[in-house]
């Protein structure tokens, strides 16, 4: 069972941005009576198609199963109004796509980061796709602007998120893609875009 948070509890403070199915925002979650917590809040719009909810489900129950340093926390849902939600955690340190737009160098100065820092960064994401490849869960949507930072400096860590396309593939080596729900195909293997073949190879 997910973990289901009152409606009351949460207070949702400013938007920061767009997930694959409505806006996501900073929040506060209260708890055990006076104790606080940031959090991030993404949404469902309360006009949406009963795909869309149920993928919203889905996102939700796949990120319930993850434990994992370099994968975004999952704390609840809050399912009982709408806009519905799911609660995660909070990292204060942006996507990792603006991250390295901002740490471009420029003619007045240049960039702080260092190949090390990079290799760091890489290294993050490659263990949390490890980890999903060895839960056998496919993300389908591994890209920069889903991966978010805990801070932008010193001894940040890179975490996955938006699971919104992410899918369970346990019985089978594969998942084949049916619809027409929209795919990132600037980033998708060649299998992937031409027969709909996604397997745990795929995020990598």
């Amino acid at each position: 069972d997910l973990p289901q948070i009152p409606r009351e509890c949460i207070t949702c403070v400013k938007p920061v941005g767009q997930g694959a199915f409505g806006e996501v925002f900073q929040g506060i979650y209260r708890y055990r009576g006076d104790e606080e917590a940031p959090v991030a809040v993404k949404t469902l719009p309360t006009i949406t198609t009963s795909q869309a909810a149920a993928d919203f489900m889905m996102e939700a129950l796949i990120m319930s199963k993850f434990d994992h340093p370099n994968i975004v926390k999952f704390i609840g849902i809050s399912f009982d109004k709408n806009p519905r939600y799911i609660v995660l955690e909070l990292l204060a340190g942006g996507d990792l796509k603006n991250f390295l737009r901002e740490e471009r160098p420029r003619q007045d100065r240049d960039t702080s980061l260092t190949m090390e820092d990079l290799v760091v960064c890489a290294h993050d994401v490659a263990k949390g796709c490890k980890y999903m490849e060895d839960s056998r869960f496919i993300h389908r949507d591994i890209a920069a602007r889903n991966c978010i930072l805990t801070c932008k400096g010193p001894g940040r860590v890179v975490k996955i998120a938006d699971f919104g396309m992410a899918r369970d593939i346990y019985r089978s080596d594969y998942y084949r893609k049916g619809g027409k729900a929209m795919l990132p195909i600037k980033w998708m293997p060649p299998e992937s875009f031409l027969d709909g073949i996604f397997t745990t190879k795929t995020d990598v």
